[in-house]
């Protein structure tokens, strides 16, 4: 029964300040969890716990308290099927998104083409990578080519005493290249998708 009161509570504090870009009063948590106004004891309990999981951070800002959401993690609300439908499940779940972000010499590239279409990585996509001049097999690289042309493309070491970059498009055909001629840029980690 608490933790799903504490998820409740979550998904109706996350929902708040997406809302207003201010934190809920204990008045209105009371309400939006049909409990007693008297009752904030059991709010304040379900806050620390929250807390105390890492999901929020509470602060005291003079007699208010605020709560914000720690950053660079993004509320996980559910399940969705892309296939066989299932139920709906609420969640007050955080992914962590800091391993895509953080860390030294990350760099974003904007897509241009189709040729990672089947690795999900699609025209017009953001991609975060990380600087590297190494790839290991099978990564998905940033690729220099005779000093002039970057690509994105899976590499593989393959083929004896040469370099292949490998496309995700089956109307394109992988390309061999001495390895003096390819340079490695960064290694691929994830990206960023605008539906706007």
């Amino acid at each position: 029964m608490a933790i799903h009161f504490r998820v409740k509570l979550c998904n109706f504090i996350s929902d708040y300040i997406n809302q207003y870009n201010n934190s809920p009063s204990f008045a209105e948590m009371t309400e939006a969890m049909s409990i007693s106004p008297r009752s904030k004891s059991l709010i304040t309990r379900s806050l620390r716990a929250l807390e105390k999981e890492g999901k929020l951070a509470l602060t005291k800002e003079g007699r208010r308290l605020s709560i914000s959401f720690l950053q660079k993690r993004v509320q996980l609300v559910g399940r969705i099927s892309a296939g066989t439908p299932i139920e709906a499940i609420a969640e007050c779940e955080f992914i962590d998104i800091n391993h895509v972000f953080d860390g030294l010499h990350r760099f974003a590239l904007q897509v241009k083409g189709t040729s990672m279409i089947e690795e999900g990585i699609l025209d017009g996509d953001i991609i975060i990578c990380k600087q590297s001049d190494v790839a290991e097999e099978g990564e998905v690289v940033v690729a220099l080519i005779d000093q002039h042309n970057t690509t994105l493309k899976r590499i593989s070491y393959r083929m004896r005493g040469m370099v292949t970059l490998i496309p995700a498009n089956p109307a394109l055909k992988p390309r061999a290249y001495a390895p003096d001629r390819i340079r490695i840029q960064g290694v691929y980690v994830g990206l960023i998708r605008r539906n706007e």
